[in-house]
């Protein structure tokens, strides 16, 4: 039996859709992609402004879809909730479709029971962008929103692919 999922091609990194609570902002139709109990992120690397920090055309992450959102981040998009997720790597995961949303299986990237993932719960939302299309130039320079020491260490260990016990922070006044 097949695990049928949402499948999308992001050019956001790691760090981005925790910090978004998931993946966005999708053109897509809300109620289909609502039926939805998984989203694989594929990463685009052909973009450069989403912190992309996996191999290009890698399924990166599995998100547990919680709930599908409008996004803020523009008008007519959705926002993927998570409500937790789980690392996978697995390559060449895009057949080189122009949409960058699709529909697939779990078994497509390897996965053939889900309970067997290391499922992390998402952490707090700390990046949300503004619903406008004219952003300010304060706004473009604080896409992330304030971190805290926590976040930053769970995002760079994230990142880096070691544990947060390995990342230390200095703040200098």
């Amino acid at each position: 039996m097949s695990t049928p999922c949402l499948v999308v091609l992001t050019g956001r990194g790691s760090a981005r859709l925790l910090s978004e609570g998931g993946s966005q902002a999708w053109r897509l139709n809300r109620e289909n992609a609502a039926r939805y109990s998984y989203c694989v992120c594929v990463q685009n690397r052909n973009v450069h402004w989403g912190g992309a920090d996996k191999e290009h055309h890698h399924a990166f992450m599995i998100g547990r879809i919680k709930e599908v959102v409008e996004s803020k981040e523009a008008p007519d998009r959705y926002l993927i909730l998570f409500s937790e997720y789980a690392e996978i790597d697995h390559p060449n995961a895009w057949p080189g479709l122009r949409n960058p949303v699709r529909y697939g299986t779990l078994e497509e990237f390897g996965v053939t029971d889900p309970t067997t993932l290391t499922w992390q719960p998402m952490p707090p939302i700390t990046a949300v962008m503004p619903l406008s299309s004219q952003k300010t130039e304060d706004e473009d320079k604080n896409v992330f929103g304030p971190l805290t020491i926590q976040e930053a260490k769970a995002g760079l260990a994230l990142g880096l692919g070691v544990p947060e016990t390995a990342i230390e922070i200095t703040v200098k006044f």
